[in-house]
Parts: C-alpha cells; structure tokens; sequence
C-alpha cells in the first residue's frame, strides 16, 4: 500500500492523520521540522507527503522545494497542510512545487479522497515518463573549441548545426556559449530579443525546460538556438549554474546540440567542455594557432578528456598554403580529422547577409565536406538505419559516401 510521510511540529495531526489513513492500509511515517522530513523522505521514498508549513528551521514551502531539487521526488505529490487559509498562502504552496493543500482543522474524509486523486495521478505521470524513457534518448553534444579567435568556431559551429537538422530533420539546437560578443544570432541574421541574460534572475535550482523555451530562438529552416548576452555587463549577471543547469535540461529535449565554446579555459567552458560527447579543436595552418592547439590537447589531457573525445578541424582561414597537414599532425602527435579548404570569402559573404553557408550554395564541395563531417558525428542508431522519408541531405550524403567506396575500390 501507499507510503505517507507526514511533516509537521504537532504531534496532535500526526494522530488525525494517522488515524485517517491507517486503518485504509496506508504505510504512515512521521517528522516534527523540515531537515528531518527531507531526511526521511530520503530514506523511505514515500509515495506522497504532507507538510504544515510553519515549522521551527525550516517551512514546509522550502521543504517541497528542496524535494522538486531532487530527480527522485520530481513526481512525488506534495499536499500542504496548514492553518494558514489566505490565497496568497495557497498560492505560495503551487509556487513552491506542491500538488495540493488543505487548511486546518480538516475533514479526514477529504483529506482520503485527496490522498486518492494525488496516487492515481502520479501512477498516470510514472506511466507517462516511463513511455517518455524508452523514446527520448539524450542528446549528442558537440563542442567547437580553440584558444585562438579567427579560425572560424562560430561559423563551423553554426554550420554543423544546419547540417544534423537537414540530414535527420530531428530537432537540433546550436547554444552560443561565448557571453561577450557572440556571434550565432549574427549568422543565422536574427534578432537577439532573448539572451542567456533573461535568466540572470533565475535561480539554478529553480531553472526549468519552460524557463529555457522562453529564451530559444527559430530559425525559419527549423534549426533551434540559444544567443549569447548583447553586452559584457549582462553575461556577469549570469551565473555559471544556470548555464550548467541548462545544458543537463535541454540534452533531454534535443537529438543534437552544437555548442560553440569561448576562446579560454574558464568555468564556463570547462563545464562546456565536460558535457560534450565530442570536443572539435579547430586550428589554422599558422603557428601562433598549431600552439594553441598544442595548449589545449595539453589543457585536455590535464582535465582527464581521453582522446576519442577530441577530434582536429583544420581550416585553412587563409589563401595562402601555410603548414602542411601532415606537418600539423606530426607536429601535435594527432591526425586531423577534418579539413576544409580556404573559403574565407565565402564564409565571410554568409556572415555578412545572415545566410549560413550550407543554406547559401555558393561552395557546394565545402557544404558536402561540412555534411559529411556532421553524419560521421552523429549518432550510431541514426546511422545505421536509413530514415523512413529520407531528406535531400542525407541523400546527398550517401551519394558521396557511395562515390568514395567506388573509387577506393576501383
């Protein structure tokens, strides 16, 4: 039978209730303050619990929203139960995450038939999210990183992004991480009338996924993002546990999630960098840049990132040859995994009219390249089995890949 905890200083209600429910074969377990009903709730896990609201320490406000912090109460009811009757009372109880309340003294009869409503409820929402585990499978996280500005981050970034969206027309988002002076909602020409800075008055704790979707832009191809403060002033408003919050929410939500990271070593982009299944290090033919890849692969190493999770993107940012690719890879005891041609002009003309390269076909050899790069990035069941309406991208890409197997063999 259903297990109920009880939190409440008198003990005088611990008996009403006791004597309400037990006799109907409810498990029954008591509290007298806060800290010591989130002990037991701990221990017991209870199926619903019960908490006045004026305790010594702790009220049982705080109480429901220390339980709703925790992923194993986030369908527990919560019913307050206090002396307190005034609206604003009975507002403050749903703000804090309760599922009900009552006002002392009460009619042990409602007080049963609420305990009714609340079981067959949460055993509707378990059903729910247990149907919802076996479909959503969290999101592949890519990160574009370097410790040098200049060698095209955000634009691979943004660009990667277009590409898991055409090819599986699955939802997508790309977050700009970089709070000074980001550049996705540049790219993608829109207009930044949501930043991270919406959430500076937030709390982590209390940042939920309707929260987030007030600040995640559309572009009108489909493609999800999140923009970057307008001003340094706003983004040191921002704190580093809401953007960490925010990432462990929206990897539920999204098949794919580009992330293009600051040019540094802070906490912002070392949690980045921690989250992500894959790290892109992004380096051009010069050596101020090959140093600073030299850095980071350090920097990785030291962070305890094995090397499977770090693949080398060498773009040629300018005309001429500079080092050569097999130079660059023995230099920094790494292969380089993806290299794209010099076509700056090309990728700056897309920056300049808000047209990413891959939705303006002016390069088309460097779009393929960019495709092909991001199914080699995707997920393994995606690419095991071909889509039941398969997009114009992904046909592209099997085109290719079947074009290359040919002139291996051949």
């Amino acid at each position: 039978m259903a297990r109920i905890l009880v939190i409440d200083d008198e003990p005088i209600y611990h008996q009403m209730i006791d004597h309400a429910l037990r006799p109907l074969g409810y498990e029954v377990y008591f509290a007298l303050d806060g800290m010591q009903g989130l002990n037991a709730a701990s221990a017991l896990e209870p199926d619903v619990v019960i908490t006045d609201v004026m305790m010594p320490g702790m009220s049982g406000y705080e109480v429901a929203r220390q339980l709703r912090k925790n992923p194993r109460f986030t369908l527990t009811p919560i019913l307050v139960l206090t002396s307190r009757s005034e609206l604003g009372d009975k507002l403050s109880a749903f703000e804090s995450g309760s599922d009900d309340y009552m006002s002392k003294p009460f009619d042990p009869e409602e007080l049963v038939a609420r305990m009714t409503v609340l079981l067959r409820r949460a055993d509707l929402l378990r059903n729910v999210k247990d149907v919802e585990k076996v479909k959503i499978e969290q999101a592949r996280l890519i990160g574009v990183h370097s410790l040098r500005g200049g060698v095209g981050c955000s634009s691979i970034a943004v660009n990667l992004a277009i590409a898991f969206w055409e090819i599986w027309q699955k939802p997508t988002l790309i977050v700009d991480s970089v709070m000074t002076a980001g550049s996705v909602a540049l790219m993608l020409n829109a207009p930044m009338k949501r930043t991270w800075a919406d959430l500076a008055q937030i709390s982590p704790a209390d940042l939920d996924i309707e929260a987030l979707k007030s600040i995640i832009g559309a572009h009108k191809h489909g493609l999800h993002f999140i923009t970057g403060p307008a001003r340094p002033a706003e983004a040191e408003m921002v704190p580093n546990d809401t953007l960490r919050s925010a990432i462990n929410i929206l990897r539920t939500k999204y098949e794919y999630m580009v992330i293009d990271i600051p040019h540094d070593f802070s906490e912002t982009s070392i949690h980045m960098l921690d989250a992500v299944d894959t790290i892109l290090l992004v380096l051009a033919p010069e050596m101020a840049s090959i140093r600073g890849a030299a850095v980071a692969l350090d920097t990785y190493d030291k962070l305890g990132y094995k090397m499977d999770k770090i693949q080398l993107v060498l773009n040629h940012v300018a005309e001429s040859t500079g080092l050569t690719a097999r130079k660059i890879e023995d230099a920094l005891n790494v292969k380089i995994r993806l290299e794209i041609p010099f076509a700056s002009q090309d990728f700056i003309r897309a920056i300049n009219i808000g047209k990413p390269l891959l939705y303006g076909g002016t390069n088309p050899d460097v779009s393929g390249l960019l495709e092909d790069a991001a199914f080699r990035l995707s997920k393994e069941s995606h690419r095991k089995v071909a889509p039941t309406h398969p997009s114009v991208a992904w046909r592209q890409v099997q085109k290719r890949i079947s074009q290359e197997r040919e002139r291996s063999e051949a």
